[in-house]
C-alpha cells in the first residue's frame, strides 16, 4: 500500500510540474521566461484539498534564510569547525580520512551519511545541463541532503 501511495504522489507531482495551465508568465520576472509550478514535497497532493486559508509572510526575503551544514558529530568524533564568515562544511578532509580507515571508524560514518541521504522528503531532479537540483520543504532539510550529496 505504501509504495502505491508514494507512486501516486510522484505522479501527481509530475502532473503539477507539467501542467501547461500552471505557468507564470510575466515580462518583468525571470527575463520573461515562463516559470512552471513546482511540487517541492511528495505529500503536497494530500494537503492541497485541506487548504482553507492561505497566508504569506515573506519570511526569508530580506534575510535569505540560507542554511548550511557546519559541524557534525559521529561516534563521539566531531567534524568541521565553526569559522566566522566561512561558507560551507570544512570537515570533509577529516571525514574522508576516517571513512577510509575501515569498519571501526568508517562504518558509523557510512551509516550516518546513508541516513542523511535517504531519510527526508526532498525531491531530486536533474536539469537539462545534468546538474542535480534539490526541492525541499525547509532550508535545513535542503542543507542536510546537499551536504550528504557532497560528502558522497
Amino acid at each position: 500500500l505504501y509504495p502505491t501511495k508514494e507512486f501516486c504522489n510522484a505522479m501527481q507531482s509530475f502532473f503539477i510540474r507539467n501542467d501547461k495551465y500552471m505557468i507564470y508568465h510575466a515580462e518583468d520576472f525571470d527575463e520573461g521566461v515562463p516559470f512552471a509550478a513546482r511540487a517541492r514535497s511528495s505529500n503536497l497532493c494530500q494537503e492541497l484539498g485541506q487548504i482553507k486559508y492561505l497566508f504569506s509572510d515573506k519570511t526569508g526575503t530580506l534575510t535569505q534564510n540560507v542554511m548550511e551544514l557546519k559541524r557534525i558529530s559521529i561516534n563521539k568524533t566531531k567534524y568541521g569547525h565553526l569559522v566566522p564568515l566561512e561558507v560551507g562544511f570544512n570537515g570533509k578532509e577529516g571525514l574522508t580520512l576516517d571513512r577510509q580507515k575501515g569498519d571501526q571508524a568508517g562504518g558509523p560514518i557510512e551509516s550516518f551519511l546513508e541516513v542523511l541521504a535517504v531519510a527526508h522528503t526532498v525531491m531530486v531532479s536533474k536539469g537539462e545541463d545534468g546538474i542535480l537540483s534539490y526541492e525541499a520543504e525547509s532550508p535545513d532539510e535542503h542543507a542536510l541532503v546537499k551536504a550528504a550529496s557532497e560528502l558522497g
